[in-house]
């Protein structure tokens, strides 16, 4: 009998920031407060984890031709440059003629002229922060363009890490995934796990990658692979559920996912943990639309008021990292 093998896998999800930073440091902050929670993990997982970095140059030099980054960075310059065109303040200064705006602390209309200002402007920073730099990279990823690339970048990354585990019998992956982070580690294990499915990614113009994923989809349609488990924050499943025609007719039936498409069998424990905080305005209950009753636990967690602290505050959340170091050791072959 082999000896089991845990991987452990870190994706980050969509950044707001017009100057992003690398998500490495918040990844080894995080593992690290896991290993204060679980000292063992160490032992679980020997070397750490695998992390991953998409949609980000990091950081921006532009010197550099656009071109030559690769194309799922490019999103970074894209959006700042959209924002710069179209943010409130830069639009207000525009003096052509063609363009009339209103003034921000006017009174026109307004049934309560001291508190109106003050929500406009709440909601303009919102929408030029998460949702203009934010939710475009959900906009990204929706494309047929965009889906190819981010994957190309993410599966690549974890594909690679995974190489020296390609002749073990017995590999448990464990996926920490936050905001789009938890659709494409849900994305990834659709491919490897659901059954009469061809996955895409296993197309020939992904070249070596493309041929790995298969190499692993084998694995795991012959128990070789398993999921070991799951940790969610802030989910956009309930959104990205809606991609595809099939999911579609399906929710149109009252219909609930099988969870076993992503490698959760009916095995009465937990494999999969879901985090949310109502503040945060692109995080969602996610638990209810799998048929899983004992296989899923979502937990309400509070990340701060601001719904933008709010989204990319679940990293230093003291439930979270509880919650998540638990799963991992309850989880992880060999080490119950």
């Amino acid at each position: 009998m082999s000896t089991p093998v845990n991987v452990l896998v870190i994706i980050h999800g969509m950044n707001p920031h017009p100057a992003p930073k690398s998500p490495f440091q918040l990844y080894q902050e995080f593992w690290d407060a896991l290993l204060q929670e679980e000292p063992k993990l160490s032992e679980v997982f020997p070397e750490s984890f695998i992390g991953v970095e998409w949609g980000q140059e990091l950081p921006i030099n532009p010197t550099i031709p656009s071109y030559q980054i690769r194309p799922d960075q490019r999103l970074t310059r894209a959006q700042n440059f959209v924002n710069q065109r179209v943010c409130y303040d830069e639009v207000v200064r525009d003096t052509h003629p063609c363009n009339v705006p209103m003034p921000m602390f006017g009174n026109q209309g307004m049934d309560f002229p001291l508190l109106t200002p003050l929500v406009r402007r709440l909601v303009v920073g919102l929408r030029e922060s998460i949702i203009t730099r934010g939710f475009g990279d959900v906009i990204y990823y929706s494309s047929e363009d965009g889906e190819r690339e981010v994957r190309k970048a993410v599966y690549g990354q974890v594909l690679k890490k995974l190489e020296p585990y390609h002749e073990a019998t017995d590999v448990r992956l464990h996926l920490i995934g936050h905001s789009l982070g938890v659709t494409l580690s849900h994305d990834f294990l659709f491919g490897l796990f659901a059954r009469n499915h061809q996955p895409g990614f296993c197309e020939e113009h992904f070249g070596e990658d493309g041929k790995r994923f298969e190499k692993w989809r084998q694995k795991a349609q012959r128990k070789e692979l398993k999921l070991g488990s799951l940790s969610s924050t802030a989910s956009q499943l309930p959104l990205f559920v809606m991609r595809k025609q099939k999911l579609v007719d399906m929710l149109a039936e009252n219909k609930l996912l099988d969870p076993s498409h992503i490698g959760i069998e009916r095995v009465n424990q937990v494999k999969w943990k879901v985090f949310y905080d109502v503040d945060d305005l692109l995080g969602f209950c996610t638990r209810r639309l799998y048929n899983a009753p004992d296989e899923i636990m979502e937990y309400q967690v509070d990340c701060g008021d601001n719904p933008g602290d709010a989204h990319n505050g679940y990293w230093k959340n003291k439930r979270v990292i509880k919650e998540t170091a638990n799963l991992l050791m309850m989880n992880a072959a060999g080490h119950h």
